[in-house]
């Protein structure tokens, strides 16, 4: 690893976040107005909405921090995975000039994070994402207030900042000499957006606006109005947060599940105008879509795994689809940034860095 001087670090400080910019608006974040669509979730269907659909702005995977899947080298899962390929290596190599969203799974290790015995773990991952001399948005602890994660605010807060000083070059215990600011990386703190763990306010899971560069939350269709109300609901909140702390606003999980197929007439009217429109409104910069076909996965149709789930197909591009022409057209408007040179203008990266 290479490490920061003592020096250097101390000069650093709260301002060394690591990016093009180290002001409180965000690092990696478009102008006002301005989107960057960003498609996942597993390397296959990514591919194929390339060839079918058109390039975007970036590349959505999964990795786990206590064995750096899909980070050292591609992870398919297991049997009963909701995975497929996931791969640091396939966007670095077949998608120049976008960025990559990672969701970062912690789940089970909060307390070795905070025990400092993944500090390797950390510091190898930032590694790799500086090598790929790309941008990178990582979501730290996805959907950290979650039920089904189960972290408590104080595990995750401890554990989020010790993670965000590391990679920031940063000495995260006073003992250990810090490594080299990862500049191609902008901290995600990422919340569900809907019911929370223990029902406490998602604020108790705020690490501070030194740590954060955006926040994100997901936004689903849900089986029934009320869960529907709940997730709009702590979704405005969030919103209305991220721009009192100035931060940028990402979707950074959101598809219509099984509840708007894309064959539907009523798919565009009933989910997807709605979206973007929620995204114009709140000038929402980074947009997050599931296009997947979650029937694939041995998750979701394996009876062995557990079966069922209400995921559906959210691909856009599947035969009979009613809603390509006008995904096509939205987001090759003005408010949509795509791969190439223009984006990374835009969000003021030099891949150099």
């Amino acid at each position: 690893m290479e490490r920061a001087s003592a020096l250097g670090a101390l000069l650093c400080g709260a301002l060394c976040l690591g990016g093009a910019t180290a002001d409180a608006a965000g690092r990696f974040e478009p102008p006002d107005g301005k989107t960057l669509l960003i498609v996942g979730q597993e390397a296959g269907e990514i591919g194929r909405y390339w060839k079918q659909v058109g390039p975007a702005a970036g590349y959505m995977l999964y990795a786990n921090l206590d064995t750096l899947s899909a980070l050292r080298e591609p992870w398919k899962g297991h049997l009963c995975a909701d995975s497929g390929l996931h791969s640091l290596q396939d966007w670095d190599k077949n998608y120049p000039g976008t960025v990559a969203q990672i969701g970062l799974y912690m789940v089970g290790i909060l307390d070795d994070i905070n025990r400092g015995e993944l500090d390797d773990y950390i510091e190898e991952m930032g590694e790799l994402l500086r090598k790929t001399k790309k941008p990178v948005l990582l979501r730290v602890g996805y959907e950290l207030d979650a039920g089904w994660n189960r972290y408590t605010p104080e595990q995750y807060v401890k554990a989020y900042t010790r993670i965000a000083r590391i990679l920031r070059g940063q000495s995260a215990d006073g003992k250990r000499a810090p490594i080299k600011p990862v500049n191609n990386v902008a901290l995600v703190w990422h919340s569900a957006a809907y019911l929370t763990y223990g029902e406490r306010p998602f604020t108790d899971w705020w690490p501070g606006d030194e740590y954060v560069d955006w926040i994100g939350i997901s936004l689903f269709a849900w089986k029934n109005e009320s869960d529907n109300k709940a997730n709009l609901e702590q979704a405005e909140k969030i919103a209305t947060f991220a721009k009192a702390h100035g931060k940028p606003l990402m979707i950074a999980e959101s598809a219509p599940k099984q509840y708007y197929p894309v064959t539907s007439d009523r798919a565009w009217d009933g989910w997807y105008a709605p979206m973007f429109a929620w995204i114009a409104a709140h000038n929402v910069k980074a947009f997050s879509y599931i296009n997947q076909d979650w029937n694939a996965q041995p998750m979701w149709s394996n009876v062995a795994c557990g079966g069922g789930g209400d995921w559906g197909d959210t691909r856009v591009q599947v035969p009979g689809s009613r809603v390509l022409d006008r995904w096509q057209l939205t987001v090759s408007s003005e408010r949509f940034i795509n791969q190439g040179d223009a984006l990374y203008k835009a969000i003021g990266f030099a891949p150099d860095r």
